[in-house]
């Protein structure tokens, strides 16, 4: 009878260590709802919970009349969306309805939503951004020996990047450009990074960030009496009273205006993919959004050289009596489809298209921070993990925030979306 294989724990760290570390290659970050949860900031499901907490009795019970016309456990994306067509199909009209619901009033309800969801996310994370900071502070000394800027695009509405960033003094660029009321430049997103366009592209060295799913400190802002809009980011996260805050783009031609961020972000992320020698990271991702999906799995199809690291936190599951964190059979299945993703979940990896379980390490060393021995599992897929991994590479001398609480048993795990 043939022994059983496994993926080697330590084989795997050290090829992720090597891909995070090589400089000759582009380098990008994908990040989803994880990455903020892992601080405490609420998830998609329960951002739904408390978005119909938020609305108005009237603006609630529309909301779950559109549940109810949408899939089984559809989230307040989904409604997002729904309402967008609707404003599509009626306008701003108080005398068109349909389904009883007016042109007026699924106006006010988009308002609402994105009042909502402003209103959840925008608190200060429970447990502080300290595992961001961490990362914030492996981008500050990672970005200057780079031939490439060290790319980020997250699906996450809240501001935890740009906090850590600006905190520990790490160079960004958005697509927004200005001082009083930063506008979206779509032509500064687009451009090469070729001497052609050095006028309009900030330095290589800069972080880039993209948020594919918009930002709490977006609006759309008429700039004169002509009617003419912008895409504008407000210094403070305030949502003023009468604008419409930019969160999560329609699938359906809405407003050109307010998708442009949207599509200028998706063009990127598809040209980061299909060009060169280029290593992707996906971090608290759980491939909920299908259009992104696409873009990244196209990538993978047409450029055999891009490595694309997917670090799963897991979904609970029972064995044998207790719960356990695995790795979602639909993630395993993009994994045994692409050969170029290597995905690496909490009880089993697909590396090269091969599904296997975990071998622990010989031994639990001090520096080891990737596998948990009390639970047998690969831990790199939570966030507040990662940092730690990445604080290896530049050596910070201090205790951090972190490692204090994991000691004292205070530090919570928290689910990726």
């Amino acid at each position: 009878m043939a022994e059983k294989a496994f993926h080697d724990t330590s084989r795997a760290a050290i090829e992720i260590r090597e891909q995070l570390a090589s400089d000759k290659r582009r380098l990008a970050f994908f990040m989803g709802a994880g990455t903020s949860m892992a601080v405490g900031i609420p998830g998609i499901e329960a951002l739904t919970k408390e978005v119909k907490k938020t609305l108005e009795a009237a603006q609630a019970t529309n909301f779950e009349k559109i549940c109810k016309e949408l899939r089984e456990n559809s989230n307040v994306e989904d409604v997002l969306n729904r309402v967008r067509l609707y404003r599509e199909l009626l306008g701003d009209d108080d005398s068109k309805a349909l389904k009883s619901i007016t042109g007026k009033v699924v106006k006010k309800l988009d308002t609402a939503i994105c009042g909502a969801i402003h209103k959840n996310v925008s608190i200060e994370p429970p447990k502080g951004i300290v595992p961001h900071k961490t990362f914030a502070q492996w981008l500050y000394a990672s970005y200057a020996g780079r031939g490439w800027p060290i790319e980020i695009f997250t699906t996450n509405y809240d501001l935890l990047l740009e906090k850590a960033m600006e905190e520990v003094g790490v160079p960004y660029f958005d697509g927004f450009i200005g001082s009083v009321t930063p506008f979206f430049a779509p032509e500064s997103v687009e451009a090469e990074e070729t001497k052609a366009y050095e006028g309009i592209c900030p330095p290589r060295a800069w972080t880039r960030l993209w948020k594919m799913h918009g930002s709490v400190n977006w609006c759309i802002r008429e700039v004169d009496q002509s009617g003419k809009k912008h895409v504008t980011r407000l210094s403070e996260i305030a949502f003023p009273a009468g604008e419409e805050l930019m969160i999560f783009p329609s699938r359906e031609k809405y407003v050109e205006s307010r998708k442009l961020p949207f599509l200028a972000y998706q063009d990127r992320l598809r040209r980061f993919l299909s060009r060169g020698e280029a290593v992707l990271f996906i971090i608290g991702y759980s491939f909920s959004d299908e259009h992104l999906n696409e873009i990244i799995f196209q990538g993978l199809r047409g450029n055999s050289r891009l490595a694309v690291n997917v670090l799963i936190y897991g979904v609970e599951k029972e064995c044998d009596g207790k719960r356990i964190l695995s790795l979602p059979e639909t993630v395993i299945e993009h994994g045994k489809s692409y050969r170029n993703m290597s995905i690496y979940g909490p009880d089993k990896a697909v590396i090269g298209g091969i599904v296997r379980e975990w071998l622990p390490p010989p031994k639990i060393k001090e520096d080891n921070v990737y596998w948990s021995n009390d639970e047998h599992r690969f831990i790199l897929g939570d966030f507040n993990v990662l940092a730690l991994f990445l604080e290896r590479f530049i050596g910070i001398g201090t205790q951090s925030a972190f490692r204090v609480a994991e000691e004292t048993g205070t530090e919570e795990r928290e689910n990726e979306d």
